[in-house]
């Protein structure tokens, strides 16, 4: 039987939730001379942004109304997954991983302003400032590595 896709995803959330997605995080550190932050510091962020794009998404969908429009929706679960797949390349210590960061951060920082254009409440405004700090922390991960 196929696993739908959704059902992943939640899943996903599930775990990042439990925490079990950042245990592993925890034991790895990126070592480098004079570095600022930990690539753990900028996985944990990843995993914090993925959670909250995808609990926002799921709460204006259920909200429904003007709120709920389908480009927010989609932009939320696009930040997630590229939160993901960005928290993954890092513990994997992925090569690309300097790429993805990058993306990761444009990504957050347009998610970031989009949901504070479309919206305004307490949980859009956290959910914008979970995607400004993974911004920064990948931002400053991408900046660190080249």
């Amino acid at each position: 039987m196929m696993i739908e896709r959704r059902e992943l995803l939640m899943a996903g959330a599930g775990l990042a939730a439990a925490g079990t997605l950042a245990g592993p995080a925890a034991a790895q550190q990126h070592r480098m001379e004079g570095m600022a932050m930990s690539m753990t510091d900028c996985i944990d962020d990843c995993v914090a942004s993925h959670r909250m794009c995808l609990e926002t998404a799921a709460w204006l969908t259920k909200q429904g109304g003007a709120s709920a429009t389908a480009s927010l929706i989609a932009m939320l679960n696009d930040c997630a997954e590229l939160c993901q797949a960005t928290a993954n390349s890092m513990l994997r210590e992925s090569s690309l991983h300097t790429i993805l960061c990058r993306a990761c951060a444009d990504g957050c920082e347009r998610c970031a302003r989009e949901c504070l254009s479309h919206v305004v409440g307490e949980r859009i405004k956290r959910c914008s400032a979970t995607c400004k700090d993974c911004a920064a922390s990948c931002r400053m991960m991408a900046d660190m590595a080249s």
